[in-house]
């Protein structure tokens, strides 16, 4: 497309956006906010009272002026309806956009906010005082890639919650060094209903703990999902996996870990007769292809938190423990006749009520929890394939191919929390 067909597109754009007065949604055009330029498209949409969800991803170009910061800020001025919110940062080898006082001027002005997304901010954007700018009537929150959070942040800002909404929480690459803050962000919000726990080394017992006989667990009465992946393997996965058996979530239904890489919390949930998708095997071997091109393959074992793979290794779990024998059952007939029956063992503990999942948030995705480029990406593959022959997908339960009417994929916001 020439400079000069992209400038009508976008003055088109403009024009429908401004036609559209009671607009909730729009799809699509995500380009980067930069303080310096005026967009358009952008400023058509701050005009529109009834918008209801809105992403900026945030350019790298320096630290805002105050006249540019109050701008921002103003952009948010009359999004009265708005529900969801989500702040891309770009921190890259650029300087950071926002200040402390822009994020807590932004929540100031959506008195309906209820998801809120925050992601990839420096530490001076985004720290512990900013994180106590955040509105108790957020129901769903994301803070992921914000080096900017501490344990002691994350204490003091549920305690600041205890009282409020919050049903969802998701914490990822936040490199939480305590299982005591796990605990308190558990026991603390009483509402919560779903919380994803992400980060690549695990957080460690407190230190009074660790010379004390008994088992160290962590409870939860509402909490209903447990997404839990930790990248290299420690004392949290055996916390979570006892303090299952010992009946401390008894709301949760659904635990979904793609790093259980020795099938700890597998043997806590439900027996699954099968848990691996029929193209999982082909793609494990062109991710490995895929790495071997990229020179990021080794040949010794790593660990990786990628679905067909854990898909993989759980099924072999649960056919390895069926080679075991579990019960013997003998029937005698009038002591002459004797019948014996032997079961196998399985993978799982028959009396929880917790399903074991390792599907993702975006079907066909190979991470389980889809970021928010991931997600636009998608959205924009999802918009330019309107055209293609196939609009169908793969039915993992019936192994056929289902066709959909096109333009009917609904890849919403509510996918990011």
């Amino acid at each position: 497309m020439t400079a000069r067909e992209t400038k009508n597109v976008r003055a088109i754009t403009t024009s429908v956006v401004g036609c559209c007065t009671n607009l909730e949604r729009f799809i699509g055009y995500y380009q980067h906010y930069k303080a310096e330029s005026e967009d358009t498209i952008q400023l058509a949409l701050t005009a529109r009272r009834s918008l209801k969800e809105h992403i900026w991803v945030m350019a790298s170009n320096g630290q805002m002026q105050m006249q540019q910061s109050e701008a921002f800020i103003n952009a948010h001025a009359i999004w009265c309806r708005l529900e969801i919110l989500v702040l891309q940062g770009n921190p890259g080898s650029g300087c950071g956009s926002l200040s402390g006082l822009t994020f807590s001027g932004v929540f100031h002005r959506l008195p309906r906010l209820r998801k809120l997304l925050i992601s990839r901010f420096h530490d001076y954007e985004f720290n512990n005082t900013t994180l106590m700018a955040i509105p108790e009537y957020i129901e769903c929150l994301r803070l992921d890639d914000l080096p900017g959070i501490t344990d002691p942040g994350i204490s003091e800002f549920v305690e600041r919650l205890s009282r409020g909404r919050l049903q969802s929480l998701a914490l990822l690459n936040l490199e939480i060094l305590s299982l005591r803050v796990i605990s308190k962000v558990l026991t603390s919000l009483s509402s919560l209903e779903e919380f994803t726990f992400l980060q690549t080394s695990s957080p460690q017992l407190p230190l009074e703990v660790m010379n004390r006989r008994g088992k160290y667990l962590i409870s939860s009465k509402s909490l209903q999902f447990l997404h839990w992946d930790v990248l290299i393997p420690g004392p949290a996965d055996a916390v979570i996996g006892h303090s299952i058996q010992a009946g401390e979530f008894p709301s949760l239904r659904t635990l979904r870990a793609p790093s259980d890489h020795h099938g700890i919390l597998q043997s806590v949930c439900k027996p699954l007769e099968k848990i691996f998708l029929p193209f999982d095997r082909i793609q494990v071997r062109q991710i490995t292809a895929k790495q071997k091109r990229e020179q990021n393959y080794y040949t010794e074992q790593r660990y990786g938190r990628s679905l067909p793979e854990a898909r993989i290794n759980a099924q072999e779990r649960i056919e390895a423990a069926r080679k075991s024998p579990f019960m013997k059952i003998v029937v005698t007939e009038e002591k002459r006749n004797t019948f014996e029956v032997g079961l196998n063992a399985f993978m799982g503990d028959w009396r929880s009520k917790v399903t074991y999942s390792l599907s993702p948030d975006l079907e066909g995705a190979e991470e389980a929890v889809v970021d928010v480029l991931g997600l636009l990406e998608a959205r924009i593959d999802a918009e330019w394939k309107w055209a293609s022959g196939c609009s169908g997908k793969w039915n993992k339960t019936r192994g056929s191919h289902t066709e959909r009417a096109i333009g009917t994929c609904d890849l919403g916001l509510d996918l990011l929390f």
